[in-house]
């Protein structure tokens, strides 16, 4: 039987299609209280609307730009002043982009949204998880973080950049954040694990991939995964009861499984925390 989850309050990114509006949408209809970060008022309005269970509580809305992190600090701001809990973190907002683009602040746009926001979102929100422990962190990483080379000297692709490698770093150093998060908190406080949903047809993620993957992609695509199936695997390894002391995993097709080696290091974690802190103020 699925968790009932009335009375717990669930905080999730990149709510507004695919696999988050659907975990949103499932995570209401189980009694959740759902908060959706978004980017778009008008199509953040239009899913929330869209999402809202008729058994469940109010689904609710919180504007940010996760690109900037002002907007970042804002969105978890204005989430402490309407709630006294959070049980569930899921950062799941992602974006894949084929070209260089920064941000009004100079980030490199995918290293900022994919990497420094959920960095900058759960360590902002750190005090707050504790309070409502147990408590827990679920970041929607990618099989991509295995391409992942993180360079230091060039961690906003300033010399070398393809869209598929700035993808592949930010998903690694995702990875490396999680388990760091977890070395750092007591598994009865406050879990944080990683979550891989595949290859899933219907989404954004993956276009920038070179023209021989995108035709494989196509003739592949009645064997991927569904948008509706992968957000249930996303729920699951936020809710199951069974996981509730399970921390630093790697969860993909509702199994544990092993990440990268390069991902597992501590040293890298260590100064890719240290990096995010400097580059988010």
């Amino acid at each position: 039987m699925e968790p009932d989850l009335h009375g717990r309050v669930v905080l999730i990114t990149g709510a507004t299609s695919g696999i988050g509006k659907e975990a949103a949408r499932q995570l209401s209809a189980r009694g959740a209280t759902v908060v959706m970060g978004a980017r778009d008022p008008t199509r953040g309005k239009q899913v929330k609307d869209e999402t809202a269970s008729a058994e469940g509580p109010e689904v609710q809305l919180i504007m940010a730009d996760l690109s900037v992190p002002d907007q970042v600090r804002g969105l978890a701001r204005e989430f402490e002043k309407r709630f006294e809990r959070l049980d569930i973190l899921i950062n799941n907002a992602g974006v894949d982009v084929g070209r260089r683009v920064t941000t009004d602040g100079g980030l490199e746009l995918t290293f900022a949204v994919n990497y420094l926001a959920p960095f900058l979102l759960t360590t902002s929100l750190l005090d707050l998880l504790r309070a409502s422990a147990p408590a827990g962190v679920v970041n929607v990483v990618s099989g991509g973080h295995r391409g992942g080379r993180i360079d230091f000297d060039d961690l906003q692709h300033e010399h070398r950049f393809t869209g598929q490698r700035a993808y592949n770093d930010s998903k690694l150093a995702l990875v490396a954040f999680t388990y760091e998060l977890a070395r750092s908190l007591p598994a009865n406080q406050v879990t944080a694990n990683c979550f891989d949903p595949g290859f899933v047809r219907g989404t954004n993620i993956g276009k920038t991939l070179p023209g021989g993957y995108q035709v494989m992609g196509v003739v592949f695509t009645p064997f991927m995964s569904t948008v509706a199936k992968a957000a249930h695997g996303l729920v699951q390894a936020a809710t199951d009861p069974a996981l509730a002391s399970v921390t630093g995993a790697y969860f993909k097709g509702g199994k544990q499984v092993a990440s990268s080696k390069e991902s597992q290091d501590p040293e890298l974690a260590r100064r890719l925390w240290e990096s995010a802190e400097a580059l988010t103020g």
